[in-house]
């Protein structure tokens, strides 16, 4: 892989993972609701899905998922009613309101349950699989690749995806004070919880 390619292959990964979706409204949602330490830790969660997702891909799974309507519509089925369960999870959350030195600790969810959740949003969704396997092989022969093409792919994606989930949650938990007055933190519920039920809705709907 040239420099160049790289430098294509480094915007392209910059875009996606800035780009507005479920995983960075979950970063976002975690900074206020439980604080900058705890959301960056969660994004780890997103990261490790993400680099099996690129394992996947290199096996050819996302190829086959691409090409079989039926496993693809399952595994966004599932993925579709994780985040309208989600959604409902985070309407239905404790409304808790910030006090003089309450980092949240003490919210619905500790931080096994932040990982898992994290994980789940990125592994379930089957159009981060099929994009990944459209693109890897535009940068390395996903047949015939060599082992340091393919850490710096996935060094460089992991990066990158901690860095901009990391951002959103650190970022995000700096206007926790808004959530001083409880009505402020119960409508934060449930905008947080529609929002992700109508993720959950647009992926359920979508089209290839």
């Amino acid at each position: 892989m040239t420099l160049e390619q790289y430098l294509i292959f480094l915007a392209i990964t910059l875009a996606w993972m800035f780009a507005p979706g479920p995983a960075t409204l979950f970063s976002i949602n975690n900074g206020i609701r439980y604080g900058a330490r705890r959301a960056v830790l969660a994004t780890f969660g997103n990261i490790l899905a993400f680099q099996i997702l690129v394992l996947l891909s290199i096996l050819g799974l996302g190829v086959v998922l691409a090409a079989s309507t039926i496993a693809f519509q399952v595994l966004k089925i599932i993925g579709a009613l994780y985040l309208v369960y989600l959604g409902f999870k985070l309407w239905t959350a404790p409304v808790v309101a910030f006090k003089e030195n309450n980092n949240f600790n003490q919210q619905d969810a500790g931080q096994f349950v932040l990982f898992r959740r994290a994980f789940l949003i990125t592994l379930l969704n089957p159009k981060a699989l099929i994009y990944i396997s459209a693109l890897l092989p535009q940068f390395i022969n996903v047949d015939n690749f060599e082992i340091v093409h393919l850490l710096t792919i996935t060094l460089t994606i992991a990066l990158i995806q901690f860095i901009a989930f990391a951002s959103y949650a650190m970022l995000s938990s700096s206007i926790q004070v808004w959530l001083k007055n409880e009505n402020n933190g119960r409508w934060f519920n449930r905008l947080s919880g529609s929002t992700f039920v109508g993720f959950g809705a647009a992926l359920g709907l979508s089209d290839r």
